[in-house]
């Protein structure tokens, strides 16, 4: 980064904790950040000693600060908020992300695919054989040999896509998006012999929760990428409101195993809803229609909804969690960065 930049992200990272540690509320502009007024106020002398022994330790793990603004383009719409934070950070080889690199003249581009899968039911690992990594390769290619996408981004939450690093090969740029706190992916055993192998977080790297996490890399994925390819697709799954999301916005998502079986089109899953006395019927327990009837008026923080449900129905955080998770299996609800829950 040159002095302006470092001068933004040192000042970025002084409201982070400043608003972690409620010292205020109100958000600054880019130009304020920057600005020698912000550097008189009383939390910045608070908080500089340790962002400076942060960003010492970047440097150590050799994880750099990037604007968001310089990997997403917004496919030509400038209006468009990506909901992903001011600064991502980038962990790999550091030929891949200088000056002239492939940061500009491929992940820019937005020509990538986001490559996902789901677990088999009841969370039993699935690894996909050779025949779908084998229809995978094919699938990246042309039919000529040549690579239809510069990069492909895949994450570390499944064996699926760890099994898919593992023996990754080809002529494409690999870039992880973890959901984790990013320091402590530095030792991960993934493949390094690639051509081109990236880690690009939009969490925090020093964050203490990640519970916004996979929120966070599902919106990064959805932004650096044109389509999605999902090697297995369970029933009932999460990624189901991630590939409503991919062709909402007109992004073809391609699903190689799994739910494209039922019969559905666009390769997106029909078995949503449960089947009761032969009719195609979504029910909803007490604490589904819950959280329905108050996303009917407004979009609400997840802690908040939390603390609803147990004001309300004296209900658990495990169960409301749970009904969460089902309602947005079921694509009925989307969990948005930030922790805010939206009814689809």
């Amino acid at each position: 980064m040159d002095i302006e930049d470092y001068r933004l992200y040192f000042n970025y990272r002084i409201i982070l904790k400043a608003k972690s540690k409620g010292y205020l509320k109100a958000a600054f502009s880019q130009n304020e950040l920057a600005g020698d007024n912000f550097e008189n106020n009383d939390f910045y002398a608070i908080f500089k000693t340790e962002t400076e022994n942060e960003i010492n330790l970047l440097h150590k793990f050799k994880i750099k600060p990037v604007k968001t603004s310089r990997l997403i383009n917004y496919f030509g719409r400038k209006s468009l908020n990506p909901a992903l934070p001011q600064f991502l950070h980038i962990y790999g080889q550091a030929d891949l992300f200088d000056d002239g690199g492939i940061l500009e003249s491929k992940i820019r581009s937005a020509r990538g695919i986001f490559l996902t899968s789901s677990r088999f039911e009841g969370a039993k690992i699935y690894r996909p054989g050779a025949d779908i990594l084998n229809n995978l390769y094919l699938y990246l290619s042309d039919g000529r040999g040549n690579p239809k996408f510069d990069f492909i981004c895949t994450g570390t939450n499944s064996e699926a896509e760890i099994e898919f690093i593992r023996k990754f090969s080809g002529n494409f740029l690999l870039i992880v998006l973890p959901s984790n706190p990013q320091v402590n992916l530095t030792s991960l055993n993934l493949n390094k012999t690639a051509p081109g192998f990236l880690h690009i977080s939009a969490l925090d790297p020093f964050s203490k929760n990640s519970k916004y996490g996979f929120a966070l890399r599902n919106s990064l994925a959805f932004h650096l990428s044109r389509e999605a390819a999902v090697l297995y697709l369970s029933q009932k799954s999460s990624l189901s409101g991630l590939i409503k999301k991919f062709q909402n916005a007109g992004k073809k998502v391609k699903i190689f195993d799994g739910e494209r079986r039922s019969g559905s089109t666009a390769g997106f899953p029909v078995k949503s809803r449960e089947n009761t006395s032969g009719n195609n019927i979504r029910r909803h327990n007490a604490i589904q229609q819950f959280i329905i009837n108050c996303l009917e008026k407004e979009n609400i923080a997840i802690d908040n909804l939390l603390k609803l449900s147990n004001i309300k129905l004296n209900a658990d955080e495990k169960e409301t969690a749970k009904a969460i998770s089902m309602l947005e299996m079921n694509c009925e609800i989307e969990r948005r960065p930030g922790g805010i829950i939206k009814k689809i």
